[in-house]
């Protein structure tokens, strides 16, 4: 017979499933109503049914339950929530009171990290879901249309799901964008939603280029440790033999590091550099923690100068390797550094450094010292080495001292002074070289007394801000071109800009001399703000400054003009150097700049007279776009052009599509360098890439 256990739908009743199943005191059963056939042992739940097993919940609104066999019978729609949140939604289900085990029809899977499982029908053992007539998906659901067809999707005929190791296995499937197929494949795998690394195959990418074909690259990652992985990047492709691309990282207790090697044996004269028949490249990096000192290493080798170019991987024109560690005590610290250089563009002169070992660095800083200035003294060994020039060992000291003060008045009083003491020994091998270092000298010292005063002008009101600020330096120093006679002692130490105006040179190459400088500022509340600065040095002393490269002169140097522009979006900025007339332009340096909510333009200008940069002119003109067209597309590009060949550079443009469940983009890059007597020309590349990612929720 039946009996009625509760008439009133506002109230809970709650069953020990442990009645039926012996041991099972976690299991519980809530329901607005709940009958019992005492002949058959058949439980009838209805209503806001609630059933609970080991942290798994059972949700829907009929459910019949068997003590005896310890099976219910869901006929309604139903919802499971596992222990580790993964939702299971389906129409009808048939399951054991535990709820691990049992067949559901026409349900979805919900991974609590992310992406989703539908099928037909599935049937659950444990961790284990078997799903016939199955598809899978990391997209989420079209809120505006929850029955369309995501933008991707795997379908298969069996998809096995295992939670616990996370695997997820495809029998007969094929991959369909917006409900269309596109691939299919009889067997295929990946990781689960939850695994966060793991070996296998990554999402390939395609390009096209001349001196490849066509290409694809199928990355396999290795995933060897927690602390340590190894990726290979095998490139196919029309024209060559495979291309591999190795990285192998390492994150040890002490730091990381980090290394990449590229090899290739090409297949026709194109590639080929001194008839290598194979070319390879190695870059590594790393930093580390040891004892105290902060240690830093990279390395740049390459089978031949032009590897790096020619496999379009960077454009590196020196390689360099080196080795850093430094470490802070106090106030003082020590740098202990190596250089190794190597040109792989120009060829190497005398002044070419090829080797630094060592550069020993040691420095020494303190507040309120003399007159309660700053102190800073730096002591530096270093040995530089040249295979064609003069080897040179360099030990230097400099005390530099400096203080600022601000009146009461407003003004602003700086001073320093820099002392240095430079010793050389150097060593050559032609008999030319031996006269250079008999006419220099072996110990050299200078001094520079700097001494500035600005007077900061201000005027606010409620809608603006102006700031005239006038500033003048005087430079007191030594005479200092006994260094001219040493060699390769000044090559590259000075260029005049409205950073380095005001700023020390280096005391070798000092000269007395006066600094003039004017800043005018306007800020028109949020609206427009300017700034405008025109600057000039005067030498002094006796001194030439015979490399017109620097900005320097003999008298006046050349005139600094630098000027900024920021209205709502656009930003503009310009720094130019004139003649010490200011009727000639010698250096022009644009930058333009338009953001708006999705679109962002920005167009650069250069400009160097011959003798700034180089012997000849040069000018270019760059541009550059960083568009969002909508919520998932993006475009970028650049262009870069030599205005004085009027020939271009380079220009680049990608497509880019991203949403929460797939990235895809396509890169169109066309390079016009050329170097002669070489493989590099001009060549054109597409790239293109597709990848089904997952998005932890």
């Amino acid at each position: 017979m039946l009996k009625s256990l509760h008439e009133t739908a506002l109230e809970a009743f709650l069953v020990v499933f442990a009645a039926a199943q012996p041991g099972l005191a976690n299991n519980a059963l809530e329901a607005d109503s709940i009958t019992v056939d005492e002949a058959s042992g058949i439980v009838e739940a209805v209503g806001q049914v609630q059933a609970t097993a080991d942290g798994r919940r059972l949700s829907t609104e009929k459910i019949y339950l068997d003590r005896d066999g310890g099976i219910i019978e869901v006929p309604a729609p139903l919802a499971l929530t596992e222990t580790d949140g993964t939702k299971i939604t389906a129409d009808a289900a048939r399951i054991n009171t535990q709820l691990d085990r049992g067949s559901f029809s026409n349900l979805t899977v919900t991974p609590a990290e992310g992406g989703r499982f539908a099928a037909s029908r599935a049937d659950k053992d444990g961790e284990e879901l078997a799903l016939r007539g199955a598809v899978f998906t990391a997209c989420p659901v079209c809120e505006d249309d929850p029955q369309a067809a995501p933008l991707w999707q795997i379908r298969a005929g069996r998809i096995d799901y295992h939670r616990a190791a996370q695997d997820v296995s495809y029998r007969h499937s094929r991959l369909e964008v917006y409900g269309w197929p596109v691939a299919y494949l009889p067997y295929m795998a990946h990781a689960g939603p939850e695994v966060i690394r793991r070996s296998g195959f990554l999402a390939p990418s395609f390009a096209s280029s001349g001196d490849f074909g066509t290409a694809i690259e199928t990355p396999y990652f290795f995933d060897l440790a927690p602390n340590y992985d190894l990726t290979l990047t095998p490139r196919f492709s029309q024209k060559q033999d495979p291309f591999l691309t190795s990285e192998w990282r390492h994150l040890t207790r002490r730091g990381s590091y980090q290394i990449t090697a590229y090899g290739h044996s090409p297949q026709d004269e194109l590639l080929r550099d001194d008839d290598k028949q194979y070319r390879s490249g190695l870059l590594a990096d790393g930093q580390f923690s040891l004892a105290g000192w902060d240690v830093s290493a990279s390395l740049q080798e390459a089978s031949d100068d032009l590897f790096f170019r020619s496999y379009r991987l960077n454009t590196f024109s020196r390689l360099e390797n080196k080795l850093i560690a430094q470490r802070q005590f106090g106030n003082q610290s020590v740098r202990l550094a190596t250089h190794r250089y190597r040109n792989t563009v120009s060829a190497e002169e005398e002044a070419t450094v090829d080797l630094i070992a060592p550069s020993l660095t040691h420095s020494y800083y303190r507040r309120n010292a003399l007159l309660g200035g700053t102190l800073n003294v730096t002591n530096q060994l270093t040995h530089l080495v040249r295979d064609l020039g003069i080897n040179t060992t360099h030990a230097q000291s400099t005390i530099d001292w400096s203080k600022r003060h601000i009146t009461r008045g407003g003004f602003v009083l700086t001073a320093r002074n820099r002392l240095a003491l430079d010793a050389y020994e150097l060593t050559a091998e032609t008999a030319a070289q031996q006269q250079t270092i008999d006419a220099a000298e072996t110990f050299l010292s200078a001094n520079a007394l700097a001494l500035g005063l600005a007077y900061p002008l201000q005027r606010v009101t409620e809608t603006d801000r102006q700031t005239l600020s006038p500033h003048i330096q005087l430079v007191a120093a030594t005479d200092n071109q006994d260094y001219d006679a040493v060699p390769y002692s000044s090559t590259g130490t000075r260029s005049l800009t409205r950073a380095q105006l005001f700023q020390p040179l280096a005391t070798k190459d000092e000269a007395s001399r006066a600094n003039f400088g004017l800043t005018h500022s306007l800020a028109l509340g949020q609206k427009l703000t300017t700034e405008f600065f025109i600057g000039q040095s005067y030498n002094l002393s006796d001194r030439s400054y015979s490399d017109v490269a620097t900005g320097y002169g003999d008298g006046r140097s050349a005139l600094l003009a630098d000027w900024k522009l920021a209205a709502g979006p656009l930003s503009l900025v310009q720094k130019a150097r004139f003649d010490k007339t200011g009727n000639q332009l010698l250096r022009s340096e644009s930058a333009a700049k338009l953001g708006l909510s999705r679109l962002t333009l920005t167009a650069g200008h250069s400009f160097f007279e011959a003798g700034q940069s180089g012997n000849d002119v040069l000018e270019e003109a760059t541009a550059g776009i960083d568009w969002q067209l909508s919520q998932y597309w993006k475009l970028n590009g650049a262009w870069r052009e030599n205005l004085e060949t009027d020939q271009p550079v380079r220009g680049e443009a990608t497509f880019t599509y991203e949403d929460d469940c797939t990235l895809a983009s396509i890169e169109i890059v066309r390079d016009y360098s050329r170097i002669s007597g070489s493989n590099i020309e001009p060549e054109t590349s597409i790239n293109f890439s597709f990848t089904l990612q997952f998005v932890n929720r």
